[in-house]
């Protein structure tokens, strides 16, 4: 037999016992009490609807109904109770009306009923306590202030016992303010527990990580707060004040003048443009010296001022000008000339235009100097300075001359120094990395830039080649028969050398020399006009002679006549047309044994008859001109044809 449940199936074995074929895992709760294991615990709570509530009839675990959980027998059977799905159905079981039946007919609290304590993350949440407190810094590396009063704020979480300070910004005080303390437990020095709110009554002292915080007051809120739970009377809340930080308060002063604050007197002398510009707008202005202005305009008296401070530790003598202003009687005292390395800051201004008082300090009634004080050889008092008078300009001179005054001579400075001159030495060439990048840690600064490359240039010449047939000029056998392969890249000016390898020649072929940039002996890199046959190459104590070059080469040099002037073939024409009778009379003399041809051989020795050398480029440029086909051998009328300036139009040189 098989008894159906809405969530487990039982088969009857027969035996007088029933088991089950189910595991007792959580969630699996039988409702007959036989076919439940011994470790099966009741469950009094589910929820329903989205609310928490408690099964009826409760079981004591042993199968049996507790009597003293079960429901009243007014409560109406849980079987005749319909369900509901809609929490708005105040009909079924789990209504507010059968809910609040049920609550006042049970002796088993709900949780969260009125009769269970809140838990203090809830009571207390978002409750803080604020507290005003300073604590004091000494100042032991300035002048003017010796002791530093900082103010913070101290919050008192209550639902965690966790304490924030907070130190309230002040502007221009030079230090970096804000958070002090992150929100945390603070434990007591030499105790074992941490602080709380009884130990932060108004008074007290707080010593929190080495600082001894004052407690002066606190805000309305925490005051109701402690006197309703904590019992604090209004003495304990007596606001105290806060001692005096004179230093901050001369801060304030000093910014009150700065910030332009009305009726403050800021002992400051107005600008003279400033009076320029509200006369201009139309404000009256003092007519005081406007004669002497005029008369005199922007003329200064300036003197030669030597300032003798070697009787001072460290002292020395420095020399510095002084102008004297004739129109308002103001003094202008400027630096001469900075030396290298004296030292010093690089100011231009001793002493602004102002009055200079004869007594060295400003004071009332006072007397200031005029320009009748002023003499070569006398000395003046500047605000405790004896600068000495040793020199005059012309102008000054001719001033005093008008005036009937005559001046001494000009001293002579005799601990003027002579200027070193500092020859700048380039260091050679180590051969690390390219020379252009060394020379720029030599020239430039401490992060000099990379060298700029010709990028026009590279666009323009790209991929054109010299290729050249070279042979090494030595005095060894072994050498004389060597051949190379000489390549000027014209893109960048930079050369490579390879060695074709010959067999059992005793010398491993392949790269002779690496591309690179590669300078002249006399100095400067090597360039275009270098490159044509017959001349010589000296490349790293290496002469190379360039015997021939390809097809490429000799087209790309007779169609850039600037660059390659040994390949021009106009200039090569005017050459000979200034030899063409030479030449003619060369043909017809007994020199030349030939049946109207010649070769290459035969030009050079009519060339050398004429008068005309050239060298074996422009040999070859004219006899590939002559002997287009390349066999070898030409007519001599080709030749006398080429010098014609009728025919071919050549250009004299």
């Amino acid at each position: 037999m098989y008894v159906e449940g809405p969530q487990f199936r039982l088969e009857d074995t027969g035996s007088s016992s029933q088991t089950h074929n189910f595991p007792a895992i959580p969630g699996f709760r039988p409702n007959d009490p036989s076919c439940r294991p011994p470790s099966a615990k009741n469950q009094s709570l589910t929820f329903v609807n989205g609310y928490m509530m408690v099964r009826y009839p409760l079981s004591n675990g042993n199968g049996t109904i507790n009597s003293a959980l079960s429901r009243p027998s007014t409560a109406a059977p849980i079987g005749t109770t319909k369900e509901v799905s809609d929490p708005t159905d105040v009909s079924g079981r789990y209504s507010f009306h059968r809910k609040k039946v049920d609550r006042s007919n049970s002796n088993i609290p709900l949780p969260f009923c009125p009769s269970s304590s809140i838990p203090p993350f809830l009571e207390h949440d978002r409750r803080v306590l604020l507290f005003n407190a300073y604590y004091e810094e000494n100042v032991l590396q300035s002048a003017i202030e010796d002791k530093r009063v900082l103010v913070s704020e101290i919050y008192f979480y209550v639902e965690d016992g966790t304490i924030e300070i907070i130190q309230t910004k002040q502007e221009n005080s030079g230090i970096p303010q804000g958070v002090f303390l992150r929100r945390s437990k603070v434990p007591k020095p030499g105790s074992s527990r941490f602080y709380k709110i009884n130990d932060l009554k108004i008074g007290n002292e707080v010593m929190i990580y080495g600082r001894k915080f004052h407690i002066v007051s606190c805000n309305g809120s925490t005051k109701e707060y402690v006197m309703d739970r904590h019992g604090w009377g209004p003495e304990e809340l007596e606001q105290l004040p806060l001692p005096r930080d004179h230093f901050a308060e001369s801060i304030k002063a000093k910014m009150r003048r700065e910030s332009g604050v009305p009726g403050v007197d800021r002992k400051r002398k107005m600008n003279d443009l400033k009076l320029v510009m509200e006369s201009m707008l139309g404000k009256e202005s003092s007519i005081t010296d406007r004669g002497m202005f005029l008369e005199c305009g922007t003329d200064a008296l300036c003197f030669h001022v030597i300032w003798d401070d070697r009787q001072r530790l460290y002292g020395d003598i420095q020399y510095f000008r002084l102008f004297y202003h004739l129109a308002d009687d103001t003094i202008e005292i400027m630096r001469a000339q900075a030396k290298s390395n004296d030292g010093r800051d690089g100011f231009t201004k001793l002493l602004k235009r102002s009055k200079l008082p004869k007594s060295g300090m400003p004071s009332t009634g006072s007397e200031f100097y005029t320009w009748k004080d002023l003499a070569i050889g006398e000395s003046v008092n500047v605000f405790g300075r004896m600068m000495l008078l040793a020199k005059c300009d012309a102008f000054t001179r001719q001033y005093y001359a008008s005036n009937g005054i005559h001046l001494k001579d000009d001293m002579v400075l005799q601990n003027a120094e002579k200027k070193v001159e500092v020859k700048r030495v380039i260091p050679p060439y180590n051969g690390f990395g390219s020379e252009e990048d060394s020379l720029r840690s030599c020239t430039g600064g401490l992060n000099p830039p990379p060298p700029k490359k010709d990028l026009q240039k590279m666009r323009d010449k790209s991929g054109l080649i010299l290729r050249f047939n070279a042979q090494l000029v030595s005095d060894k056998s072994d050498d004389m028969n060597r051949r190379f392969v000489f390549q000027y890249f014209m893109e960048d000016d930079t050369i490579s050398i390879r060695e074709p390898p010959v067999r059992n020649s005793g010398v491993m072929g392949g790269s002779f020399l690496r591309r690179n940039t590669i300078k002249r002996p006399s100095g400067g890199p090597f360039t275009a006009r270098d490159m044509f046959v017959g001349n010589v190459v000296e490349i790293v104590g290496h002469r190379f002679v360039l015997l021939n070059a390809d097809e490429f080469t000799y087209k790309l040099m007779e169609c850039d006549d600037r660059t390659f002037p040994y390949s021009s073939l106009p200039r090569l024409q005017g050459m000979l047309a200034s030899k063409q009778d030479q030449i003619k009379t060369y043909f017809l003399s007994s020199n030349y044994d030939g049946n109207g041809i010649l070769d290459i051989e035969g030009f050079t020795a009519c060339c050398n008859e004429v008068g005309l050398k050239l060298n074996k480029q422009e040999t070859i440029t004219v006899w590939r001109k002559l002997d287009k086909k390349g066999k070898g051998k030409a007519a001599f009328k080709k030749l006398i044809a080429f010098a014609s300036e009728e025919t071919f139009g050549g250009v004299r040189l």
